[in-house]
């Protein structure tokens, strides 16, 4: 996971926090967007949407803008997200890192598998 951005975890810390994913397709698939997603942070459109995102109390760490048209899932995963640059614990950012790759692997909200934050709510600083 090569990236100019701030607050993003290292390979190693976003592999060991995918360790939770009960999936074995989209923990894997996770595992190899840790190394290989493209991170977005820089344009002010995309820190414009991480605040608007952001809303009581629930910081947005990242996002992933796809198109409903385009079919995503752990065996073709989205190839990019975008990261919101919070400044939180190492912990923290690798959980919310692994919910974003989640979802460029197809993973939605609720569905479960050991995902962090399965209900969109990531409660650590």
């Amino acid at each position: 996971m090569s990236s100019t951005c701030s607050e993003v975890p290292t390979v190693e810390e976003c592999q060991a926090a995918a360790q939770v994913i009960t999936s074995d397709c989209l923990k894997k698939c996770v595992e190899m967007q840790c190394a290989g997603i493209k991170i977005n942070c820089s344009s002010p459109e995309i820190q414009k949407n991480c605040k608007d995102k952001s809303s009581e109390g629930i910081v947005a760490m990242g996002y992933v803008a796809r198109f409903d048209d385009v079919p995503v899932s752990c065996a073709s995963p989205w190839k990019e997200i975008n990261w919101c640059e919070v400044p939180s614990s190492r912990e923290c950012r690798a959980k919310a890192m692994v919910h974003e790759l989640a979802h460029s692997c197809g993973w939605h909200h609720n569905q479960g598998f050991g995902v962090p934050g399965d209900d969109g709510n990531l409660p650590c600083n």
